[in-house]
């Protein structure tokens, strides 16, 4: 009969190793365009697990506290006021890394002044988005296998 101290296992040694979980997100753009062509690609990725995805005008607070996301992805409109207004709402309840298709300096400035985290240009490839994810949350990246 096999026992585990017999093949060098002591109960004290056993230890449950947790898993690498893919990161939560909140993905948010008024573009329905926008959240289908991020979504897919970031959930194929293994390494983030859309919670919801909301349009600027959807109820985000809810979505936020109901799902509690790693990092919430916010679609900014450089030149829409209420963006900033909404970034700096959202980032007292998670990391906030914006996606943009074009950001100024002072854009930029002016989001990290609204709490953004991080930003991410459109153009860039998801998986340097996928990456970008993973180190706004501060989580180890998941590793398949």
């Amino acid at each position: 009969m096999w026992h585990r101290q017999a093949a060098g296992f002591d109960e004290e040694s056993l230890r449950v190793v947790p898993q690498s979980v893919p990161v939560s997100v909140l993905l948010v753009s008024d573009d329905d365009r926008v959240r289908g062509n991020l979504q897919r690609p970031l959930e194929r990725s293994g390494e983030v697990a859309v919670v919801a995805t909301a349009s600027l005008h959807d109820e985000i607070p809810e979505l936020v506290r109901r799902f509690a996301p790693d990092v919430i992805l916010l679609d900014l409109h450089p030149n829409d006021p209420s963006a900033l207004e909404l970034c700096r709402e959202l980032a007292e309840h998670a990391p906030v890394l914006l996606l943009s298709a074009y950001l100024s300096r002072s854009e930029w400035e002016e989001a990290r002044a609204a709490g953004a985290a991080d930003f991410h240009l459109k153009r860039i490839g998801v998986a340097e988005l996928v990456q970008k994810v993973g180190s706004v949350s501060g989580k180890e990246p998941r590793r398949p296998g």
